[in-house]
């Protein structure tokens, strides 16, 4: 990931790369994972008091910026859930009571990510990437549940594992149910449809996402060399 600072008169730019091991993502305000990588890489301008001290030209106007140069076969997104809360002084993660980020924040099954690469960067390989795992909290910073959803295999089913149970699910239960904001009312009114337009506790809060060019070898079967000796 390259983070830079380009001046906007005159011919200057200062970057640095650095190693990521995840990215944290914006759920405020975004209403989808592009959304969030869209925000991601959203440069701020740099003007009025807040210019920037380019070496050897003084202050001047400034557009600062990420970007990103490569990504691993193996991405892990962070959704940012939780924020601190100065009030309080500890994390919280925050309802549409509070400041709106457990709103309806929608993740694909698949996405290409070439979009958000430098224009440096060598795309002879595709950059498409597959979820393959979902970890989800139920709850409030205080308390709730952990639990993680994972298709094992590349034409596979998913599965929850919740402590000591495993067990089989649906797409609807691993996309819909962990998007966040309102449950959907249903196309009838009735008693039962209007309890359930109510807000909902239970998101998901890390993405992870395979390259599709390498889904074969990362979830290749696992055979006896693959196993460490003390186990």
């Amino acid at each position: 990931m390259k983070s830079y600072i380009k001046c906007v008169n005159v011919d200057y730019e200062s970057s640095r790369v650095e190693d990521f091991y995840d990215i944290q993502l914006n759920v405020k305000g975004c209403k989808t994972l592009r959304d969030s990588f869209k925000d991601y890489i959203q440069e701020e301008i740099l003007e009025g008091d807040n210019k920037y001290q380019a070496e050897g030209y003084g202050l001047q106007d400034a557009k600062k910026g990420v970007i990103f140069e490569s990504f691993p076969p193996v991405l892990h997104l962070q959704l940012k859930r939780f924020e601190y809360d100065l009030q309080r002084d500890a994390m919280v993660k925050v309802t549409n009571t509070f400041k709106n980020i457990n709103d309806r924040h929608e993740f694909p099954m698949e996405i290409d990510l070439e979009e958000f690469l430098s224009e440096d960067t060598d795309r002879t390989n595709p950059h498409k990437y597959l979820l393959h795992g979902v970890l989800v909290h139920s709850g409030d910073s205080h308390e709730g549940h952990y639990f993680a959803l994972f298709k094992p295999e590349k034409d596979g089913k998913w599965f929850k594992f919740d402590d000591d149970h495993v067990i089989p699910v649906i797409d609807k239960e691993v996309f819909e149910d962990n998007y966040g904001g309102e449950y959907p009312n249903e196309n009838t009114i009735t008693i039962r449809s209007a309890a359930r337009n109510h807000e909902r506790f239970t998101n998901a809060y890390l993405l992870v996402y395979i390259r599709e060019s390498n889904v074969d070898e990362i979830l290749s079967p696992v055979v006896p060399e693959d196993i460490p000796e003390h186990l």
